[in-house]
Order: structure tokens, then sequence, then C-alpha cells
């Protein structure tokens, strides 16, 4: 059983909910999850998430903002990686809930 420290909750409520609600969005998920092993071009993601390059890039903008995924620039191409441990490490979770073998 894990130890809970409520003064600790209290001080990180409001970024655990912010990193939950940018995760909500089934495509944004979706797009983490795709960043989860390896950077992706938007290319590459858009036929990965199947959406549209603009839907796309609106998604990825707000993660960006949100500091959930990083750029980088490869000539003209924009490759995206994940840019938070706490994002990897609540989609390892996930993961393991509902996508593992055992599930």
């Amino acid at each position: 059983m894990i130890n809970v420290n409520l003064a600790a909750m209290e001080r990180n409520a409001d970024r655990a909910s912010q990193l939950l609600a940018a995760m909500a969005n089934p495509k944004r998920l979706l797009i983490l999850c795709n960043l989860l092993e390896h950077e992706m071009n938007v290319g590459q993601l858009a036929d990965r998430v199947q959406l549209g390059q603009s839907p796309l890039s609106q998604h990825l903008s707000k993660l960006r903002a949100w500091g959930l995924v990083a750029t980088r620039r490869d000539g003209q191409q924009i490759n995206y990686t994940l840019a938070s441990d706490e994002v990897r490490r609540v989609l390892t979770t996930l993961y393991e809930i509902y996508c593992s073998d055992t599930n």
C-alpha cells in the first residue's frame, strides 16, 4: 500500500490535474502513446493517429505549450518526442492497466 502524503498531494494537485486534462482527449493520448517509444514527425503521427495535419498540429501545439512534447528540427521536418518524465510514467501505467497481455 502507498503511504499518502496529503501535503504533497495538495502542493501538486494543480500540476497533476493539468497533466490528466491534457491526456484526457483520446487523440492527444494516442499522440503521446505513439511518442512513448521514439520520436516521430508530423506525417508519421498523422498516419498513426488518423488525423489531418491541421487538427494534429493544433493538438501538438497544445501538448508543446503544456511542456509534454519537445521538437527537433531536421531540415524541413519537425520531429516530436516526449518531453516529460511525468507523462512517460503515466503512459506506462496506463499501458500496463489497459494494454498489457494480462488485461
